[in-house]
């Protein structure tokens, strides 16, 4: 059972900008971003323990850690862009650096009671000591243009990352502090404690054409090739644990091609083929044990294997507004968690990160946004989907899991008298699967708003309840490879906030909104 009891964190974020017009078509842009974040939080651990096949419990193992965590993150963008609207022509370029910074000390005490909590039996600390320094260079360059009726686009793209991590394990030893006294020191343990490098390039380039057939047909194809070229290297404090560096060079070909038929200008149907890529968090590349306690503990793996992702996908939509998709997709080399026992502790689980053989899933979706009244708008979401995971890793477990799963979320609007506005909304999601074999339970979450605009609508007070029922927790069984695991957890989801907005300046003065070189790579950086 895991129970977290308390956490707290002060965030600082800043983002700085300016535009320089140096021509009729032509742009340079310089942005900054970047983000401070202290924090801390305790888990508290508790494992029952008892002899195999045996109900009766011999002893509790409780392991409250408390983790300290500083994090530093910045990037730096420089952009040009010429745009000229009269030949419908466009060119981009931009030039990113970002630096993730982050400095994480962990005290886990592991304390073994007795079956009955009154007499501690052992206890062993241990201190975890895990800086991580993430380095990310990117430069891209789009060109897009009108050709033969049609809009043709080409690109490419450089990126390279350098993560950079330690893990340092410090054990408690013993040592004489006087004749009479033994006191308890920290020593590293050199056979837990790693370095990991990771250093990942990749050379990207594409084309696509989009084009209008006739007044009911439309279409767009394109083509993205990516060459990776990866090594991850585990350094380790003694000479014998040493290990071969994981060395990974691919390279990936993503189609894609759509068709859109317009009936009328009330019915339109599509139909959309896809291939892509979803690359692993840099985290979850790192080999380390990381201890939940002395007898669980999570670990990464160097050696995944990005998913390849294709997709097949029917739309229609009605009266501009109304949607529906039914959709296939078959994912090979799925990144999944696992669940596992351990080799070496019989007592003992881990949790990893592995890739399935595949997944397929079937599903189902309808977005439909309805006036019930002049003063009542309603969203309504469906979806649905079917669930089929398959993995096989020899004497380490098999997975065959099927499962259906669906969900339903709505949100309500209100006018109501004196210019305020009510909302409610929530959502419920039934029974399925997370990750390769977890099967979880339903959840479901109601939430109240109210909201009003003052002094000629510039300033807004709004007023929210978030899941008053307290029911957005989650529960659930694992099966994997002889070890049956089950949890369940929670988090801050109950609550009441107030906000008060307010505008000022020149509303008819607008900042130019873009995206930087670095989002997908920056989204890889994790928690």
């Amino acid at each position: 059972e895991t129970l977290y009891t308390g956490r707290g964190w002060q965030n600082l974020n800043y983002r700085l900008g300016t535009d320089f017009y140096i021509g009729k078509n032509h742009i340079i842009g310089f942005l900054a971003n970047g983000m401070v974040n202290d924090g801390y939080n305790d888990t508290d651990n508790q494992i029952a323990i008892s002899e195999q096949n045996s109900e009766t419990i011999d002893s509790v193992l409780v392991a409250l850690s408390h983790t300290d965590r500083d994090n530093t993150n910045q990037s730096y963008n420089i952009n040009y862009r010429y745009d000229n609207r009269d030949k419908k022509r466009s060119f981009n370029v931009d030039l990113d650096y970002g630096s993730y910074d982050s400095e994480v000390f962990r005290t886990l005490p592991n304390v073994y009671y007795d079956a009955s909590f009154q007499n501690v039996l052992t206890v062993v600390n241990n201190w975890f000591e895990t800086p991580s320094d993430i380095d990310i260079y990117t430069a891209k360059a789009d060109f897009e243009s009108q050709l033969f009726g049609g809009s043709f686009g080409a690109g490419a793209k450089f990126s390279q990352v350098i993560s950079d991590n330690t893990f340092i394990v410090y054990d408690e030893g013993m040592e004489e502090d006087t004749i009479d006294d033994i006191v308890g020191v920290q020593n590293r343990d050199d056979t837990l404690s790693n370095i990991f490098k990771y250093d990942e390039i990749v050379y990207a380039v594409y084309a696509e054409y989009k084009r209008q057939i006739n007044n009911k047909w439309s279409f767009s194809s394109g083509l993205r090739v990516e060459l990776t070229d990866a090594v991850g290297d585990l350094q380790a404090f003694l000479p014998e644990l040493a290990e071969d560096p994981v060395d990974l060079y691919y390279l990936r070909w993503f189609p894609n091609v759509g068709f859109t038929y317009q009936r009328n200008p009330m019915n339109v149907y599509s139909l959309n083929y896809g291939r892509r890529i979803n690359r692993p968090d840099y985290n979850v590349l790192n080999p380390f044990n990381n201890q939940l306690s002395q007898i669980s503990y999570e670990k990464g793996n160097p050696r995944l294997q990005p998913e390849i992702v294709n997709n097949i996908e029917l739309g229609y939509t009605y009266q501009y507004r109304f949607n529906f998709k039914l959709a296939y997709s078959k994912t090979l080399d799925q990144i999944t968690r696992l669940i596992g026992p351990d080799d070496t502790d019989l007592r003992a689980s881990f949790v990893t990160w592995d890739n399935l053989a595949e997944q397929t899933i079937w599903s189902f979706n309808a977005s439909m946004p309805m006036t019930v009244t002049p003063k009542w708008s309603t969203f309504v979401n469906l979806g649905g989907s079917r669930i089929d995971n398959q993995a096989d890793y020899g004497e380490d477990g098999f997975v065959d899991i099927q499962a259906w799963t669906y969900n339903i979320y709505t949100q309500n609007t209100f006018t109501l008298p004196k210019g305020f506005k009510g909302e409610i909304s929530g959502y419920f999601s039934g029974p399925g699967v997370w990750g390769g074999v977890f099967l979880y339970n339903e959840t479901w979450s109601l939430n109240l708003g109210l909201s009003k605009k003052f002094f000629k609508d510039q300033l807004s007070v709004r007023v929210t309840a978030n899941d008053i029922f307290y029911e957005s927790g989650w529960d659930g069984v694992s099966s994997f490879n002889g070890l049956v695991s089950a949890g369940n957890g929670n988090w801050d989801s109950r609550y009441v906030s107030l906000s008060v907005g307010y505008n000022f300046g020149n509303q008819n003065v607008k900042s130019r909104k873009r995206s930087t070189g670095l989002e997908n790579e920056a989204e890889r950086v994790g928690g």
